[in-house]
This record gives structure tokens, C-alpha cells and sequence, in this order.
């Protein structure tokens, strides 16, 4: 689901010279906000009407550069003297462009708080008439908690995963629990292995703790499949070591949207 924060307009000196129309949306659920490392995507639409002849949005790169890091980037034009992203839309069209950010391990401020601008052209049409800084709906960065891992071992061999890799970063290894169908063993460098008890074969979990640099004790689990899983594909996927990009596509952007629907794409510039 994609989420929306924040719609923006920007009108001509009079009503003939028409309004554009932006929006910002991201991959993250604002209300659950996003954590170092987690990697996300922010949408920005476009789309001129009443007549304006094109109109374009722009996305701030000041208010993420303290907490994210800009991965990729499509669909946008990038100016590096006003530190902005724009995207552009000729009449008739609805221009979108994505940035990926990866959040900071280690970021500065306490939320993302992205800004946008909208621009109209003037009574000549060779000026943009901006917006303001419009303020978009700010994404708290929540603690680093320690994630669900899998292991997928061969009947009657063990399989092993290291649990820091699931935990915040500093993190040290303190214990697991038993699983029902095995045996599980942690070693002081992180690595959990489990060992299927003979003949079982199918799903076993185990939960795993770790010590984080503050202090506080964070606990997860551990994911077992036993067996082979080439009969079944997709019933227990891998665990994602980060989130690769790739582009939006207009079926993607759910929503309310601030015009009727999308028109023609918007040509590459």
C-alpha cells in the first residue's frame, strides 16, 4: 500500500491560466514510521489541468539528507544548486518520479520530514509561478529492533544463521531456545544452528536474544523449514537481505488521488 502525505496546488494569476496538481506519497506507513537501515520509497505525481500548459513538483533533498541516504532515483531531474528533484508534465499528462532512501544506521534527527513545492507558469508561460515549501507528513524513526530469521536445512543435516545479522548493529549473542523438532546451539560469535531430530521433516522455530549496546535485551525468532522445498516454491521465501529498487508503475499508486486519474505518461526529459 502506498500512503499519502501530503497533496499540494498551485494556481495561475487568474483562473485561465489553469492549476497544477502534486503529491507525495511513500512506501512507509507514517504511523508506523521507519527504522535505521530500512529502506523506503517516496512517489511524486504531477499533473497540469484548467488549461495550465505543464507544471512540475519538486521534492527537497535538505530535509532527508539528515537522516537517509538517496539509493536511487527514477523519473526525476536533479538540481544540485537549489538541492532539489523535479518532475515535469506537459498538458494532458501525469508525471511520477520515485527516489529510494535508505535510512541512516546512525541518523540525525528523530523523524523524515519530507517538503515539496508545485509550479504553475505565469500569464507568459516562459516563468514558474512556486509554491511555498509545502511541509509533508513527517516519518518518526522508531529504535532498531531485532527481525525474524529462517533457516532451510536437508532432512537429517543441520543449518545454521548468524542471529546478529537480524539484530541492531553492536549487538551480542546471549541465548536461544529449543525448538520441538531439534536442537538448537548458539555460539559466541552469533551463529545459531539447528539440528533436526531424526526422521522430522516440515516447519520448527526458535526464538534467539541478543544484548544491544544499550543495554536492553531484544528477542526474535527463528524461522525452520526441514526438507526439500524444490516441490513447493515460494512456501518459505528467503529472508531479503535489503530492499532492491525498482520502479513504481501507475497500478501501484493506490489512493486518493488530486486528479481523476492517470492520462498519458509523462516522456522521459
Amino acid at each position: 500500500m502506498n500512503h499519502l502525505l501530503r497533496r499540494g496546488q498551485a494556481v495561475g494569476d487568474e483562473p485561465s491560466h489553469g492549476a497544477v496538481y502534486a503529491a507525495l506519497y511513500c512506501s512507509a506507513d507514517p504511523r508506523r514510521g521507519v527504522a535505521p537501515g530500512e529502506t523506503l520509497q517516496l512517489g511524486l505525481s504531477v499533473a497540469p489541468d484548467h488549461g495550465a500548459p505543464r507544471g512540475c513538483a519538486y521534492i527537497l533533498e535538505a530535509p532527508l539528507a539528515d537522516s537517509a541516504d538517496i539509493v536511487a532515483v527514477q523519473g526525476l531531474e536533479y538540481f544540485p544548486r537549489q538541492r532539489w528533484f523535479r518532475i515535469r508534465a506537459e498538458a494532458g499528462e501525469n508525471g511520477t518520479g520515485v527516489l529510494q532512501l535508505r535510512v541512516h544506521d546512525k541518523a540525525a534527527a528523530p523523524l523524515i520530514r519530507p517538503q515539496i513545492v508545485v509550479a504553475v507558469p505565469d500569464a507568459s508561460g516562459r516563468k514558474l509561478i512556486r509554491t511555498a515549501k509545502l511541509d509533508a507528513d513527517a516519518l518518526p524513526l522508531r529504535p532498531p529492533m531485532a527481525r525474524s530469521l529462517r533457516i532451510a536445512a536437508e532432512t537429517g543435516r543441520p543449518g545454521t544463521v548468524n542471529v546478529l545479522s537480524g539484530a541492531p548493529a553492536g549487538s551480542s549473542a546471549v541465548s536461544v531456545t529449543q525448538p520441538r523438532g531439534g536442537e538448537a546451539q548458539l555460539s559466541y560469535d552469533g551463529w545459531a544452528t539447528y539440528t533436526p531430530g531424526p526422521s522430522f521433516t516440515g516447519f520448527d522455530r526458535f526464538t534467539y536474544t541478543v544484548a544491544t549496546p544499550g543495554g536492553e535485551q531484544q528477542t526474535s525468532h527463528v524461522n525452520v523449514f526441514v526438507g526439500s522445498l524444490e516441490q513447493t516454491p515460494g512456501v518459505f521465501p528467503a529472508q531479503p537481505a535489503g530492499e532492491a529498487f525498482r520502479p513504481w508503475q501507475w497500478p501501484e499508486l493506490g489512493g486518493e488521488m488530486p486528479w481523476p486519474g492517470p492520462g498519458q505518461p509523462a516522456r522521459n526529459r
